[in-house]
């Protein structure tokens, strides 16, 4: 997730990539340092963006804390660190409700014969500015060091398999977050105001009208896949053998995957995709991937190794390439102005998920890597067939965790989370109800039996990270890949016989060319329809979830 200018905070299976340098790297001190008086509006915004500059910096060093604390910091550095980022924290905020920042705004604002660039970052200062003027002074402190101290607990917790050990940090996020909801105020909801600090715009009754038209076709799907011939291996670890149904065959057996030749394979077929290595580094996860984005030219990447099963890195690593991909190409001129990173959390998901789903997992896509896998592994997969590959991969699987599921349920991952903190937030439900909620929906939803805190209510950081209403826009992101891989087709009707022949460029360039070029321009929506015509619709999404199952299935 991204929480950039939007949030201080641990990041995970998310990607920060704040602006790091600004019109030829130079800064010009604090804004406090002049006045105001016969200020024009053209020399207000170059002093704001100069404190834009001065912001990104800070945000730097930032997210390379939170990326050393994901990565490599002991475990008993955590009470320092916290107040550490706490202090870098507060001093962003300082700058953000400077009363001179304000003034110089306020001065900008009256301009005229703004260029789109200029006008889309007036914009984006006068959103951000709103909502930190709302807050009082020391809650971006208060925010960052209570999220700190909530990690160390959720991972302690999960370590004990005791959600209660978490609970009471839990408990002290949801406050902070609904007293900041009341703070920036909203129409309708209270999660309203969380859904909008990480994709403008989004509303609970936006989600529920889209989430209403996907969940039930979605559970109807996997209905159909679960009683097709065609089956996946013991799907829900039911144990049932239909000798009627066909299982797919497991792709890589009981052999041994060595974690060197994972990284070799990885970074050729990531590099194919796009991502430049001189501009970024990928290591091992500690715990869940990760995509940190440092500054300028520094995009860092984690993912998970397991020896036994190389799909896990394989699509950790797609997906962090996706998010990579997007912020090394993101215009040198945007460094240090509030444009120069992605418009919302379902954009930069959207970003990720169409390079590990709609490309990663097509069978075009296999005709050409899996030759490379195979001599790569060999002999470990010399009977694998690039039909078992695209069925395997894409194979239904129902499991607890959200981050291994199969992108079919992975949506209804999606929708339990955003019910939950929707509800949350409403007062319907309270922190203490959590993992028997939790472990209602995943029964009523999905089948499944949730029998631990670990696998179950403590399996995700975000809320540790007090991101409340960031979870929809991964399924906002499913829709909107989808959305996006339909108009690239439909500009390269060759695309599949490309990536075939192992051209892996198009969608890259295609990207580059309708939404990488735009940073933050234009919020989401605005994009969305620039790029495919319609803002962000179910339609191709369920298309594409139905035309790839169908003909994998074999369904009616």
């Amino acid at each position: 997730m991204k929480l950039g200018l939007l949030l201080i905070g641990f990041i995970l299976t998310m990607t920060i990539f704040v602006a790091a340098t600004g019109a030829n790297g130079q800064t010009q001190g604090s804004i406090g340092q002049n006045n105001t008086s016969e200020v024009t509006p053209r020399d207000a915004y170059n002093r704001l963006l100069n404190t834009s500059v001065e912001m990104a910096y800070l945000d730097t060093m930032i997210s390379l804390s939170q990326w050393d604390q994901d990565i490599l910091m002991p475990e008993n550095a955590t009470e320092y660190r916290a107040g550490a980022q706490s202090y870098m924290a507060d001093l962003k905020n300082k700058k953000w409700i400077d009363p001179e920042f304000g003034k110089l705004l306020s001065i900008a604002n009256n301009g005229s014969n703004w260029s789109t660039i200029e006008a889309a970052n007036l914009r984006i200062w006068n959103r951000n500015y709103g909502k930190r003027i709302k807050l009082p002074p020391d809650f971006a402190a208060r925010e960052s060091e209570m999220i700190s101290k909530a990690l160390a607990a959720w991972e302690k917790a999960r370590e004990k398999d005791n959600y209660s050990i978490f609970q009471p940090h839990l408990k002290a996020l949801v406050e902070l977050n609904r007293e900041k909801a009341r703070y920036w105020g909203y129409k309708e909801h209270p999660y309203d105001a969380l859904l909008d600090d990480f994709m403008p715009g989004m509303t609970a009754a936006k989600c529920d009208k889209l989430f209403e038209t996907i969940k039930p076709q979605t559970i109807g799907l996997i209905v159909k896949i679960k009683n097709s011939r065609i089956n996946g291996s013991d799907i829900n670890g039911s144990g049932i053998n239909d000798s009627n149904k066909t299982a797919l065959k497991n792709i890589y057996g009981n052999a041994a995957y060595p974690e060197d030749k994972q990284e070799a394979l990885l970074k050729n077929i990531t590099s194919a995709l796009g991502f430049d290595y001189g501009a970024g580094i990928m290591v091992k996860a500690k715990r869940n991937p990760s995509t940190y984005g440092i500054g300028a030219h520094d995009v860092r990447t984690s993912l998970r190794y397991d020896e036994n099963n190389p799909e896990i890195a394989l699509l950790d690593i797609i997906h962090e390439c996706g998010h990579g991909i997007a912020g090394q190409r993101i215009p040198d001129e945007y460094y240090g102005m509030p444009i120069g990173t992605e418009p919302g959390m379902d954009m930069a998901e959207a970003e990720a998920r169409i390079f590990e789903n709609n490309l990663g997992r097509s069978r075009a896509f296999w005709q050409y890597w899996l030759p490379q896998m195979k001599k790569e592994f060999k002999p470990n997969m010399d009977n694998v067939s690039v039909d078992d590959m695209h069925r395997y991969i894409n194979r239904l699987n129902i499991v607890p965790i959200r981050i291994d599921a199969d992108e079919v349920s992975y949506i209804i991952h999606i929708i339990i989370r955003y019910e939950m903190e929707r509800d949350l937030f409403e007062g319907k439900i309270s922190v203490d109800d959590l993992p028997k909620i939790w472990n209602q929906k995943y029964r009523e939803y999905l089948g499944l039996n949730i029998t631990d805190d670990k696998d179950g209510i403590l399996q995700d950081v975000h809320w540790a990270c007090g991101s409340f209403g960031y979870f929809p826009a991964y399924a906002l992101a499913s829709m909107n890949a989808a959305q996006l891989e339909a108009a690239m087709r439909r500009d390269f009707t060759d695309l599949d016989q490309r990536l075939a022949s192992g051209d892996s460029s198009i969608p890259a360039a295609w990207m580059q060319e309708h939404v990488y070029r735009y940073g933050a321009i234009y919020d989401t929506p605005e994009l969305m329809k620039n790029a495919t015509g319609n803002e962000t619709e179910a339609y191709d999404f369920l298309n594409y979830l139905n035309s790839k199952y169908k003909q994998i299935y074999h369904l009616k």
